[in-house]
């Protein structure tokens, strides 16, 4: 068992406790234990690499997609047939610490209609926040709007993942539906 009493130096009346050390013989510690110190922090940062990997083309999968949404989710048949003529188009590219969202312009039904879409084609840095077994957690700004969105792709294999298509927005509806993507390359 540790002895921390208090014991008094001679030359200084001063307490020093056993667990100090004088300065030079701090140094000289620091300085041997330093290269075992980065070398575990160097192996950590390794061990927690993620199991996933983003990289390639990425296309959003309709037939998957308006599977599970009309197994699960309680769609009009105005909305699914809206996010049938939507889903399918998406392309997300993730090469480095880009991302390269394609999507094509499309004619999408409204109020029994065909009207168009309009697609857009956007390129910017995303951050990984998360990683797990079963999903990664990335930050980008947002497509459409002010600051920074964190999004969650829940994995099914090491190729396909799915995004819940839901929301918290006001005034978007929330319809707890998927869009699932499968890389293509």
């Amino acid at each position: 068992m540790a002895d921390y009493s208090v014991k008094w130096t001679e030359a200084r009346c001063t307490p020093m406790h056993v667990w100090q050390r004088p300065l030079p013989q701090e140094l000289a510690l620091m300085k041997a234990t330093l290269p075992s110190v980065l070398a575990i922090l160097l192996f950590a940062d390794c061990s927690l690499a993620c199991e996933h990997d983003l990289s390639g083309v990425w296309k959003s999968d309709a037939d998957a997609s308006m599977s599970f949404n009309r197994a699960n989710a309680k769609l009009q048949s105005k909305t699914d047939a809206f996010l049938a003529a939507l889903l399918g188009h998406l392309t997300l590219t993730f090469a480095g610490h880009e991302l390269h969202e394609v999507m094509p312009d499309i004619e999408v039904p409204v109020a029994g209609q065909s009207k168009p879409f309009s697609g857009s084609d956007k390129r910017k840095p995303y951050k990984i926040l998360f990683c797990s077994a079963s999903m990664i957690v990335w930050s980008a700004k947002r497509s459409f709007a002010e600051g920074e969105e964190a999004t969650t792709f829940n994995f099914v294999d090491a190729d396909t993942f799915w995004v819940y298509a839901g929301s918290t927005e006001p005034g978007l509806p929330d319809l707890h539906a998927r869009e699932y993507f499968r890389r293509v390359r």
